[in-house]
């Protein structure tokens, strides 16, 4: 059995729903409050997460806290596709 941290998940999770979002990290550093270099330490899962402060960043994503414990397939790609002006 693959053995998985929490803190790697919360972690996959801010990616995943930053990038679903179309949201780069100085954007999700903006909403949270913080700088984009904590959002880096929290997606790379190198920062322990508060309980309060995961429910925060639920929040900003306007979601259920559950949402960011789900175990999903790594994100690959970290970077926002830019929209072609039509």
């Amino acid at each position: 059995m693959i053995k998985i941290k929490v803190r790697e998940i919360i972690a996959n999770n801010i990616v995943y729903f930053r990038v679903k979002n179309g949201w780069s990290q100085e954007y999700l550093a903006e909403l949270l409050g913080t700088s984009s270099a904590y959002v880096s330490e929290m997606e790379h899962g190198k920062r322990n997460i508060s309980s309060d402060y995961i429910d925060h960043i639920a929040n900003i994503f306007k979601m259920e806290l559950y949402e960011l414990l789900v175990n999903r397939e790594p994100v690959i790609s970290r970077r926002i596709r830019k929209k072609k002006n039509k």
